[in-house]
């Protein structure tokens, strides 16, 4: 998987890289056919905001969180894009098995 970190008018320390690729690698548990996952890391006044974006297959799914600690937007994005990424998986599985709901 390849991976992606910015900070627009953000300093990121090494330890703040190790942690988001350590939350966006868990990703990959969840569906292997993650191909590139992005993280923008910025502060939009007294909130820290994190946007994620994870190509998977041909679907691109985002998600964007902000919280008052950059760890902690960190962590909510990756869960957002988490959910994002199971929901995607149910929707695959029932169209090959063919259910319909209607």
């Amino acid at each position: 998987m390849k991976f992606t970190l910015t900070g627009r008018h953000f300093e990121i320390t090494p330890h703040l890289k190790a942690h988001v690729e350590d939350r966006i690698t868990r990703l990959d548990k969840y569906n292997h056919h993650i191909l590139e996952a992005e993280m923008v890391l910025f502060t939009d006044h007294a909130t820290h905001v994190a946007e994620g974006k994870v190509h998977v297959g041909h679907a691109v799914l985002t998600a964007k969180a902000g919280a008052k600690d950059m760890y902690a937007a960190v962590n909510e994005a990756v869960d957002r894009m988490l959910t994002q990424i199971i929901r995607h998986e149910g929707r695959l599985r029932d169209r090959k098995r063919g259910n319909n709901n209607h």
